[in-house]
């Protein structure tokens, strides 16, 4: 993965501002994300880098601040394209999506690629910190589990109007 600039680096309030906003982290306090903070990276991306390659363990969670990803399958197919507007996507994220939650989750290899359709910025927090917050305290783990078994089905139930 190549990173490049795509904005300025970001401050830990404004980083604060995108855990509150995020999905899986709704309903806990400043004080429960802060301790997410330390294990926090900010990633850049040019258009086509991956973020998380079918096959390979993804050991984190990814919220994306600007730009959009696309899920594309198979991995392969990504490799000779030069513009990510002839992908096909499986579904798309942009700005305060998340995703990596299933490798995160289950511990098993991604099932799809996500590549960058744009420059792009993400949070990413690693496994090992993600599950090392969850495991220090039960009412933080129930409720990012709960706010993740949210967003699954959510998605679950969009793909099956498509």
């Amino acid at each position: 993965m190549t990173l490049t600039a795509t904005r300025p680096v970001m401050s830990q309030r404004e980083v604060m501002t995108w855990l509150r906003d995020s999905t899986v982290f709704d309903s806990l306090s400043d004080t429960d994300l802060q301790l997410f903070l330390p294990a926090i990276r900010i990633l850049n991306f040019k258009p086509m880098d991956r973020a998380i390659g079918e096959g390979k363990f993804s050991a984190a969670l990814y919220i994306v601040v600007d730009g959009h990803f696309k899920v594309v399958r198979p991995s392969g197919a990504v490799v000779p394209l030069l513009d990510p507007g002839e992908v096909d996507a499986l579904y798309e994220f942009r700005r305060g999506d998340c995703f990596g939650e299933y490798s995160l989750l289950d511990n098993h290899p991604a099932s799809a690629s996500v590549i960058a359709a744009e420059p792009s910025q993400a949070i990413q927090i690693p496994r090992r910190e993600f599950n090392s917050v969850l495991m220090s305290d039960y009412r933080i783990a129930k409720t990012v589990y709960h706010n993740l078994l949210l967003l699954l089905t959510g998605r679950l139930r969009r793909s099956l109007r498509v």
